[in-house]
């Protein structure tokens, strides 16, 4: 079995995070506009990641590449740990992974880590995730990563063409 491990994006990521971005432009266009804009040039991505330092510093964002092996240059995807709200102990999980490498487990296996980070480390209570309901791999990944779904927003989300989707919800507690 192929195995991952994640960590927080670094300076010297800004090009593999840049290359990412651009290779996998057309997959994240509508869940993920704003990662693709800070990841136009490899400037703006140095940029945008010293941003998630400064603010992983602040526990307001956590920013997590994906690396497969051991001393592997380029990153194959991204962990997000974002709308940390202290104040009800939650926070919303989004993941991508370079198209090369979907359907091999590793996008579970990371998101089970990052989970097993907003728990143990960040000392959060619930991590919630939001997934189109028509994104059949994004949901396989939640329920395969321990997630149960507790509803359906409908119409919550307007993707790149203006269409507003509906929207799977899902909550995994850490006493799950």
């Amino acid at each position: 079995m192929n195995t991952i491990r994640i960590r927080p994006v670094r300076e010297n990521d800004s090009n593999a995070f840049h290359l990412l971005a651009i290779k996998n432009k057309d997959r994240l266009a509508d869940f993920f506009p704003i990662t693709l804009e800070k990841a136009e040039t490899p400037e703006k991505s140095l940029a945008s990641i010293r941003m998630y330092n400064t603010l992983a510093a602040q526990n307001e964002l956590h920013v997590l590449a994906i690396e497969q092996g051991e001393g592997e240059p380029a990153i194959i995807g991204l962990v997000f740990l974002k709308n940390i709200d202290k104040k009800t102990s939650k926070c919303e999980i989004a993941y991508f992974i370079d198209k090369e490498y979907e359907g091999k487990g590793l996008t579970s296996q990371a998101v089970k880590q990052a989970v097993n980070m907003a728990f143990d480390e960040l000392k959060l209570n619930k991590v919630y995730c939001r997934v189109g309901t028509d994104n059949a791999a994004s949901n396989k990944v939640a329920i395969k990563s321990g997630f149960e779904l507790e509803g359906v927003l409908k119409q919550e989300y307007r993707i790149d063409n203006g269409t507003l989707i509906d929207l799977n919800y899902y909550g995994l507690l850490r006493n799950n």
